[in-house]
């Protein structure tokens, strides 16, 4: 009977003409393509039949909790044949393939192999049912790396260039080590437990609130706690008229889960924004983590808020997703 495994692995790196200094470091060209797109390289007949019809469904499913409807990646087909030039260094790209000789169902990652920072997926199979089986049954491991390896690189930007004296006021208002993106700035604190920064331009605003309350033996972060401390501090952030202020959305009801960085464990919620008074809104996700040496709940609050439908709201809300990332806490 032919084995069906599921690889998911930093693979080899492929020889490729690439400039090194004196000290024997290579550099590879720097990756084409925008965050969040993904070139799927496959023989036509194979992108048309069960395989290519099982992944396509699964990188065009919708994005959670944004106002209008999302793809989770931005899609662009090419055969073998025509998979030359700028394609060859795109950050993200799938290579699906069936080879009758083969004996087991496989996916394998490979990192930097023709540009960096890049990704290439490699699904191979002895025919295509298998295959698409395969990609169903793990659609959620697949979706889950191509995130993550997106929100590391946007983690790894954020590190290269920080907003350095908003680290340090973080740092010496809250004893928390995070890296804040350069361009944002501070709009508001109030001493000793509220920050909101947040970097606008003319069409988006993307917002970072960062506060911290008592913890308990009693406390237990559930969904309508973290709601019910989230609007009394978001209640801070001024809405366009006189009075009004930014609240949580009751239309659709914030969803919960656990997620871990590092070895720390986060209850991430995700829901939308209004603003109370006023005609404003758009998504939020909201971490929050006990700080068991301060006997303390610390949270980073993130909202986006982006009318313009062309410009979009999934790759400025996983811009904030990826700030969690940056959060040291001793």
């Amino acid at each position: 009977m032919k084995k069906i495994i599921f690889i998911l692995s930093l693979a080899f790196l492929v020889g490729c003409k690439c400039k090194s200094d004196n000290r024997g470091k290579v550099y590879k060209p720097e990756a084409t393509g925008n965050p969040y797109e993904v070139v799927v390289v496959a023989e036509e007949s194979l992108w048309k039949g069960a395989a290519g019809d099982t992944l396509a469904s699964i990188l065009a499913e919708e994005v959670e909790m944004l106002n209008q409807p999302e793809p989770f990646f931005d899609v662009v087909t090419v055969t073998p044949d025509n998979f030359n030039n700028v394609l060859t260094r795109h950050r993200n790209v799938i290579r699906m393939e069936i080879d009758t000789t083969l004996q087991k169902t496989s996916v394998d990652a490979a990192y930097d192999v023709n540009s960096a920072p890049q990704m290439i997926l490699y699904m191979k199979s002895f025919d295509t049912d298998s295959l698409a089986d395969y990609l169903w049954s793990h659609r959620e491991k697949i979706k889950e790396l191509m995130n993550e390896t997106e929100l590391e690189r946007f983690a790894a930007r954020a590190r290269l260039y920080p907003e350095q004296y908003l680290c340090d006021t973080v740092k010496s208002m809250f004893g928390i080590d995070m890296v804040i993106p350069r361009g944002y700035k501070l709009r508001n604190a109030i001493e000793p437990n509220f920050m909101w920064i947040s970097y606008e331009t003319p069409l988006t605003s993307q917002g970072i609130v960062i506060y911290t309350y008592p913890a308990s033996d009693s406390l237990k972060l559930s969904v309508n706690e973290i709601v019910a401390q989230r609007n009394a501090f978001v209640a801070n952030i001024p809405g366009p008229s006189d009075g009004s202020y930014m609240t949580t959305s009751t239309y659709i009801s914030p969803v919960i889960r656990p997620i871990v960085v590092g070895d720390r464990t986060w209850a991430e919620v995700r829901g939308f924004w209004d603003v109370q008074g006023d005609f404003m809104g758009g998504p939020f996700v909201s971490y929050s983590t006990l700080d068991k040496k301060n006997n303390r709940i610390v949270v980073i609050d993130e909202y986006v808020y982006s009318p313009k439908q062309s410009k979009g709201r999934r790759n400025f809300i996983r811009q904030m997703e990826s700030i969690v990332k940056n959060v040291k806490i001793d």
